[in-house]
């Protein structure tokens, strides 16, 4: 027996502002605690986590997953791994860890160039959803700023 198995709730309120570091966090944690934690010592076939920038809403989701109350653990530890990696992992190495997730998130952010029918697209989402290229630019500029200061600010929501 397998299943989809989710854990979700609002992060941040209505009207706050969501930071662009919660997207490397994100990024680390859905390609590392996650990944090494659900899928391959729990076994489910995969997980992934989503933060809405738009809604503040966050979840943690698994697929084909044999472990029902082994990921739901998972889930409810995630917050204490970013606090340990903020201070062990992160910090190796001079920061090689978040550097990657950095370089990941803006490999994400940035993907391949676009057709002209895609950025047509874009263009229109980000004038329905109200962002200027001045938003963006921050958003980015924040990303690349992370730090790990922004991990345990992620944790202490997700707590």
């Amino acid at each position: 027996q397998v299943a989809y198995i989710g854990k979700g709730g609002l992060m941040y309120d209505l009207g706050e502002r969501v930071p662009g570091s919660t997207e490397v966090v994100n990024k680390y944690l859905k390609t590392g605690y996650l990944w090494e934690t659900v899928r391959v010592k729990n076994g489910a076939y995969g997980a992934f986590s989503a933060l809405s920038g738009s809604s503040g809403m966050f979840m943690m989701v698994s697929y084909r997953d044999p472990n029902f109350v082994k990921t739901l653990e998972a889930y409810d530890a995630a917050a204490d791994s970013l606090f340990d990696e903020a201070t062990t992992v992160l910090v190796e190495n001079d920061g090689a860890a978040l550097t990657k997730a950095i370089i990941g998130t803006i490999g994400d952010l940035d993907g391949s160039a676009m057709s002209a029918r895609d950025t047509g697209w874009e263009s229109l989402l980000r004038w329905l959803q109200g962002q200027s290229p001045a938003m963006r630019q921050q958003f980015r500029d924040e990303v690349l700023a992370t730090s790990t200061t922004g991990f345990t600010d992620f944790a202490m929501r997700l707590k």
